[in-house]
């Protein structure tokens, strides 16, 4: 996955949209609330620009990150410093100390792109918690990504530049082509690629693999619509550690 580039129009994207930064907040917020009453302890998955994190800390939520995106964690550290951040794979991350919730948000899972690597996410997220603790991630569905790959094109002008985001299937993955037309000195652009490939499971599948690894499965949720149904786009999974 490249992210190098696309790092610096990252931001601005997430908080565009039909639904703003605060809606999601609000959603983890409201998740947390419900199904936790303990410590405010947070390690966030692929915590990328730190912007999730630094609005929960207005929360009175203690907030630790890993990425393994070197130009996202770079951001991360400027917003939050240097020691709550760190380089490190998902999949593998074990953490002497125990937090009451593992987030991982904006499908970051979708980012792993085998189902072993999901497994894997999931028995750290696991390892990582308190019992009772939440593991709460959503996903883009396959429903989602296969719609998206029809007949998807979305143009977002940032400052002086453009981005286009359109997404096309390799085999069992979908692969996000992100087009960035950068203005110059001379008033032309030059045109950047980055390609990010994403892979996504039935919800049952995720559902019953949280189940063997010793999660309770508490809650669904249609980040769009509220109730899940067989064409919900973003799903929210919120897990408890038993």
């Amino acid at each position: 996955m490249s992210y190098k580039k696309f790092t610096e129009y990252y931001d601005e994207i997430v908080r565009w949209g039909e639904y703003s930064l605060d809606d999601e907040v609000a959603m983890i917020w409201e998740f947390i609330e419900e199904f936790w009453n303990g410590e405010n302890s947070i390690l966030e998955y692929a915590c990328w620009s730190w912007v999730i994190a630094w609005e929960l800390q207005k929360k009175w939520y203690e907030v630790y990150g890993i990425d393994m995106s070197i130009s996202m964690l770079e951001k991360a550290r400027k917003n939050m410093g240097e020691k709550n951040c760190k380089i490190w794979d998902m999949t593998t991350y074990q953490s002497e100390r125990k937090y009451d919730c593992v987030l991982c948000n904006y499908n970051s899972i979708c980012h792993l792109t085998s189902w072993e690597e999901w497994q894997a996410c999931m028995r750290s997220a696991h390892n990582n918690l308190k019992p009772g603790g939440l593991f709460i991630f959503d996903i883009n569905t396959v429903w989602e990504f296969e719609n998206i790959t029809r007949d998807f094109a979305q143009f977002y002008n940032i400052w002086e530049d453009t981005v286009c985001l359109e997404m096309q299937k390799n085999k069992w993955l979908f692969e996000w082509i992100v087009k960035m037309f950068i203005k110059n000195e001379s008033g032309s652009y030059d045109c950047k690629i980055e390609k990010i490939p994403e892979l996504s499971f039935e919800i049952n599948a995720i559902q019953w693999e949280l189940e063997k690894i010793w999660f309770r499965n508490l809650h669904l949720e249609d980040f769009h619509k509220g109730k899940v149904d067989e064409e919900s786009e973003r799903v929210y999974f919120i897990a408890e550690k038993i």
